[in-house]
C-alpha cells in the first residue's frame, strides 16, 4: 500500500515535478525509484534532521541519550539494519526474507496503543483461518429454588472462515540515515513502518471491500458483486437524542443480544468540525459547551474515514489478524544512488462478527443542536392570575 502524499503535505509544485518526471522518463523503473526517494525526502526531512541532531547530542550527553528511549537491539535486529543501510553488501531477497519478528511485534504494539480507531479491533494471529465467536442469545426459566432450571442459558456460537490477504508497504531507506548509528536507524525505520501500517490497517478496518482486503465495516460481509463487497446503506441520523439514536442502538444490539452502554462514532476530522460537533454540543448557561447526548459517545477521528459518512460502532466485535512480514528489494531495477527501495509484505485479514456491529450514517444529515425554549408568562398575565 502506498502512502497518501497529499495527506502528508507534499507541496503541489513538487507533485507536479514528480508527475512530469514519470511521464517524460524513458526508464520508468528508474523514474519510479527517483520519485519514491523525493517523496521520502519531502515527508521525512524534518524527522531525519532531528535524528541526526539527537545522535550528535547523545554521543556526549549520556543522560540525554537515556531520555530518547532508544531500543537495545538484538543481534538479529542489528544484522537486519546493517544489511539495509549498506547497499554495498549487495542485498538479495533471500537475505531480507526473514524480517525480525521483534520489530513487527513492537510496531504492532505501538500502533494498538496510539490508534484510537484500532483500539476497537481485536487482534489475533492472521494465520488462523477459522475464528470462533460468541454472542449472548440466552434464554431463561423461572422456578422455585428446588426446581431445576427449565431452560439452559447458552451462547450462540459460530465459526468464521477467513482467507488471508496481503498488505504491501513501500519503504524508502534514504542515503541520509545510512551514517546514523543503528539505534537511530531503528528509530527512523519503526516510525515510518508504524505510520504506513497504521494507515493500511485503518483503511482495511473501515473501507476494505475487495478480494484481497479485509472486509471493512462500511461493507456487507456476505453480499458482493464481482468480488467487491456491497456498501451498507447510509442511515439518516439527525442528532443524539434517544429518539434519533433508537435505530442505531436497535441495530448494534443485534436484536437485543448485546448490551450497549457506550457508543463510538468514527468520522473524518473535517466532518467532525462541520457536522458532528455542532450536533453534539450545546451551550450552557455559563457560556461553556457540554455534550447533549443522552448516553456516553466517544468521537474517533480518522483521516482514513471517507468524508460524508460516519460510523456508529462498539468495541470487541471486529477481529483482525496480522502475521509475520517479508521484506524484499524492488526487483525491477537496481537501487538508485540516493535511496534503496524495499517492499514490506504482511499477511493480514479481518472482518466483523456480523453486519450489525457497525451502523453507517450520512454525517451531513446531522442537525445543529438547538436548545428547547420554554415560553415565559407575561407580567400582566401573571398579575391577573394572582388577582383571582
Amino acid at each position: 500500500m502506498f502512502m497518501d502524499e497529499t495527506k502528508k503535505g507534499i507541496k503541489n509544485e513538487v507533485k507536479e515535478e514528480l508527475k512530469d518526471l514519470l511521464e517524460k522518463s524513458e526508464d520508468k523503473s528508474e523514474a519510479i525509484l527517483e520519485v519514491a526517494d523525493r517523496i521520502a525526502h519531502e515527508r521525512y526531512e524534518d524527522m531525519i534532521a532531528q535524528l541526526r541532531e539527537q545522535q550528535e547530542r547523545a554521543e556526549s550527553d549520556k543522560a540525554y541519550r537515556e531520555t530518547l528511549n532508544l531500543r537495545h537491539l538484538s543481534k538479529e535486529e542489528k544484522d537486519f539494519y546493517e544489511k539495509i543501510v549498506k547497499p554495498s553488501q549487495a542485498i538479495t531477497a533471500d537475505q531480507l526474507d526473514i524480517f525480525p519478528t521483534s520489530i513487527v511485534d513492537k510496531t504492532m504494539e505501538d500502533i494498538k496503543k496510539q490508534s484510537n480507531l484500532l483500539s476497537l479491533v481485536t487482534f489475533t494471529p492472521a494465520n488462523v483461518k477459522k475464528w470462533i465467536t460468541a454472542s449472548h442469545s440466552g434464554t431463561y426459566g423461572w422456578g422455585n429454588l428446588t426446581d431445576a432450571l427449565k431452560q439452559e442459558v447458552s451462547g450462540e456460537i459460530k465459526s468464521l472462515n477467513i482467507e488471508l490477504a496481503k498488505l504491501h508497504v513501500m519503504l524508502i531507506i534514504p542515503k541520509a540515515i545510512r551514517d546514523l548509528s543503528l539505534p537511530f536507524v531503528d528509530k527512523y525505520f519503526m516510525a515510518v513502518l508504524k505510520e504506513v501500517f497504521n494507515d493500511g490497517l485503518e483503511y482495511g478496518y473501515l473501507c476494505g471491500c475487495k478480494e484481497n482486503e479485509p472486509i471493512g465495516v462500511y461493507y456487507q460481509i456476505d453480499k458482493s458483486t464481482d468480488n467487491v463487497h456491497t456498501a451498507k446503506d447510509l442511515l439518516e441520523v439527525t442528532g443524539f437524542s434517544p429518539k434519533a439514536l433508537a435505530p442505531v442502538l436497535k441495530t448494534l444490539s443485534n436484536d437485543g443480544k448485546r448490551a450497549i452502554n457506550k457508543l463510538y462514532l468514527v468520522c473524518n476530522p473535517l466532518d467532525r468540525y462541520e457536522y458532528v460537533n455542532p450536533a453534539l454540543y450545546g451551550e450552557t448557561l455559563n457560556s461553556g459547551y457540554v455534550s447533549k447526548a443522552f448516553m456516553p459517545i466517544e468521537i474517533i477521528e480518522s483521516a482514513n474515514n471517507p468524508q460524508g459518512k460516519a460510523l456508529f460502532t462498539i468495541p470487541g466485535v471486529y477481529t483482525m489478524g496480522n502475521y509475520g512480514m517479508q521484506v524484499t528489494e524492488y526487483k525491477e531495477t537496481k537501487a538508485i544512488e540516493d535511496a534503496d527501495l524495499l517492499i514490506a509484505k504482511t499477511y493480514a485479514n479481518g472482518r466483523a462478527d456480523d453486519d450489525n456491529c457497525a451502523v453507517a450514517i450520512d454525517v451531513t444529515k446531522l442537525q445543529e443542536y438547538m436548545p428547547k425554549i420554554e415560553p415565559v408568562a407575561t407580567t400582566s398575565a401573571a398579575s391577573a392570575k394572582a388577582a383571582k
